[in-house]
């Protein structure tokens, strides 16, 4: 997986916060990259024109951050705090999904 499009020190901070090995680290950020790949899939009509790699980087940094923050809660089996940031980020994000 490429960290192309995660901040690094604030993805180190995260790695570093939630103790994730090589492993974890290498596993939550192809959850991450598969999210926007979904996201991308599923783009409305008139963004069809628009490739993957354009895709991925207008997702705003902030957003790759809280996909890989959920993918690393998972990747620990601590899907309850998951869930709750997934939550708060439609919250602040006003999103409906």
């Amino acid at each position: 997986m490429s960290f192309k499009h995660l901040p690094i020190i604030a993805a180190g901070e995260i790695i570093t916060t939630l103790n994730l090995n090589g492993e974890q680290t290498a596993r939550a950020a192809n959850l991450a990259a598969r999210v926007v790949r979904r996201a991308w899939s599923r783009r409305p009509g008139h963004k069809h024109a628009q490739g993957y790699p354009e895709f991925a980087a207008a997702v705003p940094a902030c957003s790759w951050l809280t996909m890989f923050e959920v993918a690393a809660l998972l990747e620990l089996g601590r899907g309850h705090e998951a869930r709750q940031l997934m939550t708060a980020a439609r919250i602040v994000h006003g999103s409906t999904r």
